[in-house]
């Protein structure tokens, strides 16, 4: 607005109209408000949604509904390659089994049994059976074998976590390259055994437990590492031969199937003992070879 009088021409800022309160005049846009003049109830929304009990139970109920769902999805996948209730009997086990079964891995020459027990279908569970394989004891194994293999390198300050990485990835590329020289050995000779790969995995994994016995007995005594290792190897050996042989060297009476034995007349015995021999002798060059760095010099 222009002053009149003296002062007419000038602009005087205070003397024009105010401006609305909706509009901003340095943007040129127009302003919104709030509802209630409370700008802060836009935020407020999720915290009263949730203490809603009726939203709240409805958006629990939708949560474990995709779990569900979700779940189903990935059994169905697996089961196409895999069959999970096969996995879980290998898991199937208790504390007495455990303790059993790693009683019998380091002092197996004394065990007369070893026969194991069947169901009309399938075998017994192994928390009912003590010969019966199970992938629990390799699989603890296996972890114990890598955390001692940590502590073995951090004694001797060569450390590092490229290391143990270097470690976990050697030992598991040689128990899958042992298992599939077994089966490719399986193939070549003709065998036939109802040794499933979980069955191979499983015995052929049960050396950790010697080699974690071999390990520690070089921290307490260097010098006894070698003889730990002979004697952990022989006893790993004997017990494989000792609980593949009623599985591959079939019975006169029979096998450990029930099945008679001139259904493997074919194949030969030989070759089966062989088999069994090859599997027994690998067992030690692998507990030395992944146990060489490991202990303490």
């Amino acid at each position: 607005m222009y002053m009149a009088g003296p002062q007419a021409g000038i602009y005087n800022p205070a003397a024009q109209a105010p401006l609305s309160p909706n509009y901003y005049p340095q943007q040129g846009i127009p302003f919104m408000p709030v509802a209630g003049g409370n700008e802060q109830n836009n935020f407020n929304m999720p915290t009263q949604f949730l203490q809603n009990p009726v939203m709240a139970n409805m958006a629990m109920q939708y949560g474990h509904s995709l779990m569900g769902q979700g779940k189903e999805a990935l059994d169905r996948e697996l089961n196409k390659y895999v069959s999970t209730s096969r996995i879980k009997y290998y898991f199937s086990v208790d504390t007495a089994y455990v303790a059993k079964k790693l009683a019998l891995l380091v002092f197996p020459f004394t065990h007369r049994d070893w026969s194991v027990k069947y169901n009309p279908d399938e075998p017994v569970q192994p928390r009912y059976e003590l010969n019966a394989p199970d992938l629990y004891i390799p699989a603890m194994a296996f972890v114990t074998y890598l955390l001692i293999g940590g502590v073995s390198l951090g004694i001797q300050e060569r450390f590092s976590p490229e290391g143990l990485g270097i470690q976990a990835t050697t030992a598991l590329i040689w128990a899958l390259l042992e298992v599939l020289v077994i089966w490719v050995t399986l193939y070549l000779m003709n065998i036939q055994t109802k040794l499933t790969s979980f069955d191979i995995l499983a015995f052929s994994s049960y050396k950790y437990v010697g080699m974690i016995v071999a390990v520690v007995t070089s921290f307490i005594m260097p010098s006894a590492y070698h003889l730990a290792l002979i004697y952990v190897s022989a006893a790993t050996m004997f017990f494989l031969i000792r609980s593949l042989k009623v599985q591959i060297l079939p019975e006169s009476s029979g096998d450990a199937y029930g099945e008679n034995n001139a259904s493997f007349s074919g194949e030969g015995p030989k070759r089966r003992t062989y088999l069994l021999l090859f599997m027994g002798g690998l067992q030690p060059l692998m507990m030395w070879w992944l146990t060489r760095q490991l202990a303490r010099p």
